[in-house]
């Protein structure tokens, strides 16, 4: 049956009230009350909109927030987001990847993204297998953190993290690469200062110039070129 005008113009009425409220926050008196007069379908269609981020990852554009975060170079994430986090992650996946094949460090970097696996630092049980995976998770939001492990006290910790580092400088340019182009600076600065350090383990610094001469960087700011007294003569 067809609504006459008048009746379809307070429907919209209707709707346009129904959506500038947070349906979580009404008395179940009243969001009975929307239902009983018809407005089930309306109320509805705002407990989606409300709730369509529910249970998904920050964008990409969020990546170098949480980065930092997870890092140390921010506050630390709030309880709840490492909640969050942690009721995303797949523990058969992880058991999987933590044996140290390809393919499965691959799907991890796959499922978690490098928000995912930068966050999942912060448990110490998975943070190798998750510095593992970061050669793998597109873009450049991991590459501050792996830039931070590598000059890290961790001996073990930094050889992985400059391990990935060089892995993922070593991979085809993707178009979602410039997306990441304050994390790529920030990374690339963090590896430069640890390339340019005498003080600093050879074997770090070693890897820390071969991923810097493989990765798109922008021109150091005092232009200075990487060391080559290191080069193998």
């Amino acid at each position: 049956m067809s609504l006459g005008p008048k009746k379809r113009e307070q429907q919209r009425s209707s709707i346009a009230r129904v959506r500038g409220l947070d349906p979580r926050t009404l008395d179940p008196r009243v969001r009975l009350r929307l239902a009983l007069a018809g407005g089930g379908a309306v109320l509805a269609v705002a407990l989606f909109a409300t709730c369509g981020g529910c249970g998904k990852r920050p964008p990409a554009g969020d990546a170098a927030t949480a980065a930092k975060q997870a890092g140390g170079d921010a506050s630390a994430p709030a309880p709840e987001a490492r909640e969050d986090a942690e009721t995303l992650r797949d523990p058969r996946m992880w058991a999987r990847a933590m044996e140290g094949e390809l393919e499965d460090l691959a799907t991890l970097a796959t499922h978690e993204g490098a928000i995912g696996l930068v966050e999942a630092t912060t448990d110490p049980a998975l943070r190798p297998t998750a510095i593992r995976a970061m050669a793998y998770a597109p873009g450049w939001a991991q590459l501050p953190y792996l830039a931070k492990a590598a000059r890290a006290k961790d001996d073990e910790e930094a050889r992985l993290a400059l391990e990935s580092t060089v892995e993922l400088a070593a991979r085809p340019r993707r178009a979602e690469d410039p997306e990441d182009a304050e994390e790529l600076r920030e990374g690339c600065d963090g590896l430069t200062g640890l390339a340019r350090d005498p003080a600093r383990p050879r074997s770090r610094r070693i890897l820390a110039i071969r991923a810097l001469r493989m990765m798109p960087c922008p021109p150091a700011a005092d232009g200075e070129a990487l060391p080559t007294d290191l080069d193998a003569r």
